[in-house]
């Protein structure tokens, strides 16, 4: 009984704190399932409603740039500079065009992939996200190989990309690469996996497609730069429209010039929100202000919380999994059985530990995923040490108290 006692005072802890997202969350319900529009946000019991990206400069640049409109037709002054500023940091962007997410700009990368090289398939790696396009899902929520569309094999075993290669090679469009794998835990590529595979891709005529929406982060030219990859195809997301809906994809002239619309038998690309001004203004200042130094500071914020949070896990006797690279970083418990991204519902220690971050003023992924922004100054960083820490000793009462109820259960056993 304790030990049920114990998760629940986690979570009547989070619902005590938390009343009007309860409220909130009960009314979004009846409007969409679940209350939710976005899987991988939800968590039980509820998730809180919040404020978004707030970034100062980025504000101001959304302000001043929807003076003069939100989106039209043409182009735009700001589209025509973020491009050129994307372009200067990223040397695999000979040419590039915007779309309005990270999932977009996937779907249209797999498509340029296949118009270039006639082949059917792409290759990825079980666990991998690349946005909700139902190709680049295999690997992903129970599913394996999609016929004639995808196949999949094990992030950092080169062995399983040789393989399907060897077997479907000639029919392979593209293997698309999530440089480092951040679905349920952070993986760091193994030294020259990456590169291999980029080499595998090549040796039977495939494009080399790099997801980037995350790991941008990892330097100023991003993963290529930080892993010394050269893709044919890049694709972008996430923080790239300075909190707007935002995306991009590019890569060598020769590849991407199947898009230009002043050469017959263009490939269509529409989007009326594709490259609008306000997410190009948003990102460009977002982009420009991760610089080599702030990368450096992200990078070792984060590996200070890794370094704390190992500690203390250490002296509450806590098995767990912290790993990370960059101001990425994960956390995992290993008595549980599943990861968030495969049964969201399940509350198990992770999402208890979750909740118990939430309840310190911390918010982190509800997979364990913990993420380093230039916002993030010292007082923050100590900030979420601190919350994440009495947060790891509320987990370790609950496993004290679930080994003391086995224990008492084996003796009765025993008894018996």
């Amino acid at each position: 009984m304790r030990c049920v006692s114990t998760r629940s005072s986690i979570e009547q802890r989070y619902r005590r704190e938390t009343p009007t997202s309860a409220a909130l969350m009960n009314q979004a319900a009846a409007s969409m399932p679940g209350g939710n529009t976005r899987t991988t946000s939800f968590h039980p019991p509820y998730p809180i409603v919040v404020h978004g990206n707030n970034y100062a400069p980025a504000r101001e640049a959304i302000r001043i740039a929807i003076q003069r409109g939100t989106a039209w037709s043409g182009a735009s002054r700001e589209q025509i500079a973020y491009a050129e500023l994307l372009q200067a940091r990223i040397k695999a962007l000979e040419l590039l065009r915007f779309t309005n997410s990270g999932t977009e700009a996937g779907m249209l990368a797999v498509k340029a992939a296949r118009h270039v090289t006639a082949r059917p398939y792409i290759v990825k790696s079980v666990g991998a996200f690349h946005g909700s396009y139902p190709d680049l899902e295999a690997g992903l929520y129970g599913q394996g190989d999609l016929a004639g569309r995808a196949l999949v094999a094990t992030f950092n075993d080169l062995g399983s990309y040789e393989r399907v290669m060897a077997k479907h090679g000639q029919q392979v469009a593209a293997i698309v690469i999530e440089p480092v794998l951040v679905t349920g835990r952070v993986v760091a590529p193994a030294a020259g996996f990456l590169t291999d595979v980029q080499g595998l891709a090549r040796r039977y005529g495939a494009l080399t497609i790099l997801d980037d929406c995350l790991m941008l982060r990892l330097a100023v030219g991003g993963s290529a730069e930080k892993f010394g990859l050269q893709p044919d195809i890049v694709f972008l997301g996430k923080f790239l429209g300075g909190g707007t809906a935002f995306g991009a994809f590019g890569g060598r002239r020769e590849i991407m010039k199947i898009f230009n619309p002043t050469q017959p038998g263009c490939v269509f690309h529409g989007g009326s929100f594709n490259g609008n001004p306000v997410g190009c203004a948003a990102g460009f200042v977002t982009l420009r202000e991760l610089s080599a130094e702030r990368i450096a500071a992200m990078d070792a914020a984060s590996l200070s919380i890794r370094s704390a949070l190992a500690r203390r896990a250490d002296e509450l006797g806590l098995d767990i999994v912290l790993s990370g690279i960059g101001s990425v970083s994960g956390i995992a418990f290993t008595a549980d059985a599943k990861r968030h991204e495969d049964d969201p519902s399940a509350l198990g220690l992770a999402s208890l530990f979750h909740l118990a971050c939430l309840s310190e003023g911390v918010l982190l992924g509800p997979g364990g995923i913990v993420s380093v922004s230039t916002a993030h100054d010292a007082a923050a960083v100590s900030h979420a040490i601190a919350g994440m820490s009495i947060a790891l000793e509320k987990i370790s009462q609950v496993t004290a108290a679930a080994a003391t109820s086995e224990q008492a259960a084996a003796a009765v056993r025993l008894q018996d």
